[in-house]
């Protein structure tokens, strides 16, 4: 019997004892980028024991690379918004770099996830090798390829809960211009999130493409007949045929500055450096020609070119600095359509500097109501920084919201720390369950929206900060104030305009809702039949659009692939509708145990198997088990 394959867990343990404990290099065990990034971080004198500090840079520094870095935002907008839609009910958080490992947009499941995590993903955080050590990140910027990094793989213990894969945006001009990563605060494998950040990121180098201003783009292939899956291969030419830029799998396949050329790594590139004929008989051809004309390179290959559109022009002169206007995309799908009317208005309430108040039962969708408000907001560019008033103690959620001076307070960071309203200058404040905003620091958040102006604890010392803010809760704040919970005064000062999302049970589009999440879920593979969907309609949904998600989740996970949801695909729902509502509270322990059931079943009872069907570990699905007897 040949002996059972170390799992990737297991071998990147291994690897770390080889190498921390016997200083010895663990061959074929983990990749070699991170062996090379263990060995530089060792060289620098760093240990695996050492802190790690999740500190942004400075507002003046942030600002000047958010202004340097427009072309690559505006480029990655549209495919970090899809790759987040995709990644985040994985838990995963979604993050984009410069080449220097400065972190310029975060995004994805990032509301619910440790503390840890939520300090490493904000704007201006130093998130190069230098700074944390070994990560996805740090990796695919010195090694310019797609890489995973998990659990015991990072080289500081203090980043061992991460999961993360990361892969390279590379400019037309084939420098380095930053990194995607999702992460999440889990050290299990995903093997399928490498092949999704590898595509947002080469999404966002066709979009950099189209963005370079060219005279012409050729779009190569090997085939004739199909132009339009020529897309892959590109070129940008100038008006003389100097090449102005490639994409990645152009410069692959025709070698980087062009393989076989005279010219030095240094020196410009022209069209008869890579192909024979003249540049302006090739045009000539492909303005001519109905379909693909060949093309054939110094080496003998010979191609298809087909004429791709120009970019746009260069501009003579910069344009005039003017603010950011809100991006135009699409409204998320409520289910209702009173919720986007209401959110139009919002937009229009908080250009006008007046905060947003949201209201609506838990798990309605009022974070993602928030974010979509930021994001189409004037302050897009800058952060979105989200406190949540009743998962913080009362203890330390002042300290969270205004920040600290070293030495504030008993076991107060070493050089102090910004609060969230300090973090949030420039972009959006979100204030998610404000009702449970504890009295004393409900006067002092009134204050500083008075003023505009804060104090870290422990200081005397004030500062200017310029926000625009989104409150959130589902209690009854008319109520909480008639009983002296909340003040009257907070609650016109953050009332501008209130937004009331109805709960799932009332909307009237609930069947767009539904359709439209288990697409996202399912990222456009299934759909429901019609009776899992009559099933659907008919639940209560106490826990809203949570449970939604979940429910479709967990369906989606266990039923057969390529076929339509049935009802029996979601056994929490099997009883009648009139019978007892799931409390939302034990929806995701029902479902857990329906997914182990399921997987030992399938497996014929053996653990390991069933432990690999579910994506957990064997020592995860024993101790579920345990608990079950």
């Amino acid at each position: 019997m040949n002996p059972p394959v170390p799992s990737p867990l297991e071998r990147a343990i291994v690897a770390r004892q080889a190498y921390f404990e016997h200083g010895l290099k663990p061959d074929d065990l983990i990749d070699e980028a991170i062996f090379r990034s263990w060995t530089r971080c060792t060289a620098a004198d760093r240990r695996e024991r050492d802190p790690v500090e999740f500190e942004p840079v400075g507002r003046a520094m942030l600002r000047g690379l958010l202004e340097r870095s427009q072309p690559l935002l505006q480029a990655a907008a549209g495919p970090l918004d899809k790759l987040a839609r995709a990644v985040s009910g994985a838990g995963y958080a979604v993050l984009m770099t410069d080449g220097a490992g400065h972190a310029l947009s975060v995004g994805g499941a990032l509301d619910d996830r440790a503390h840890p995590m939520r300090l490493a993903f904000r704007q201006g955080v130093d998130l190069s090798e230098d700074a944390i050590g070994t990560s996805a990140m740090s990796c695919a910027l010195s090694e310019r390829r797609a890489i995973r990094v998990f659990g015991p793989e990072h080289f500081f213990s203090a980043t061992r809960m991460f999961h993360c894969a990361a892969a390279p945006i590379l400019a037309p001009d084939g420098s380095l211009a930053g990194v995607v990563d999702i992460t999440r605060d889990s050290p299990r494998a995903d093997f399928g999130a490498l092949a999704l950040v590898s595509q947002c990121a080469r999404a966002i180098e066709r979009e950099l493409f189209r963005a370079r201003p060219a005279a012409h783009t050729l779009k190569l292939s090997w085939d004739d007949s199909r132009p339009e899956d020529a897309q892959d291969l590109l070129v940008a030419l100038g008006a003389d045929g100097e090449i102005l830029g490639m994409n990645e799998q152009a410069r692959r396949f025709l070698g980087e500055r062009g393989e076989g050329s005279e010219h030095g790594r240094g020196a410009a590139l022209h069209f008869g450096d890579l192909f024979e004929g003249r540049f302006q008989a090739c045009m000539d051809a492909l303005r001519q020609a109905r379909g693909p004309v060949p093309l054939r390179l110094h080496s003998g290959l010979c191609l298809f070119a087909s004429a791709g559109s120009p970019a746009p022009p260069a501009l003579s002169t910069p344009p005039a600095r003017r603010p950011a206007a809100p991006r135009q995309e699409a409204l998320p799908e409520f289910g209702d359509a009173t919720i986007p009317r209401q959110l139009e208005t919002a937009l229009r309430a908080l250009a006008n500097r007046l905060p947003v108040l949201l209201l609506g039962e838990t798990g309605s969708g009022k974070e993602v109501a928030a974010d979509c408000l930021h994001r189409r907001s004037t302050r897009a560019a800058g952060p979105l920084v989200a406190l949540n008033c009743a998962a913080i103690p009362e203890t330390l959620i002042e300290g969270e919201l205004f920040g600290h001076v070293e030495g504030a307070y008993t076991g107060a960071r070493r050089g102090g720390m910004p609060g969230k309203i300090e973090l949030a200058d420039g972009g959006s404040l979100f204030l998610d369950e404000i009702g449970d905003m504890p009295l004393a620091l409900q006067a002092r958040l009134l204050r500083v929206l008075e003023t505009r102006e804060l104090s870290r604890l422990g200081s005397t010392a004030s500062r200017r900060v310029d926000f625009q803010l989104i409150c959130a809760t589902h209690q009854d704040l008319q109520q909480a104030m008639r009983e002296g919970r909340f003040r009257a005064d907070l609650y016109y000062r953050i009332a501008g305009f209130t937004v009331t999302l109805p709960p799932l049970r009332e909307r009237s589009g609930l069947a767009a809702l539904m359709e439209a999440l288990l697409a996202e879920v399912s990222t456009g593979r299934r759909s429901l039949a019609p009776a899992a969907l009559a099933r659907l309609l008919a639940h209560p949904w106490p826990g809203n659009a949570r449970e939604l998600r979940h429910a479709l989740t967990y369906a989606h996970t266990v039923a057969e692939p390529g076929r339509p949801l049935q009802p029996h695909d979601f056994p929490t729902l099997a009883s009648p509708p009139q019978a007892a509502p799931v409390a939302a509270s034990g929806l995701l322990a029902t479902l857990e145990e329906e997914a182990i059931q399921r997987a030992l079943q399938e497996t014929g009872g053996k653990v390991a198997a069933a432990a690999r069907l579910l994506g957990m570990s064997r020592a995860t699905l024993y101790r579920r088990l345990r608990e079950r007897r």
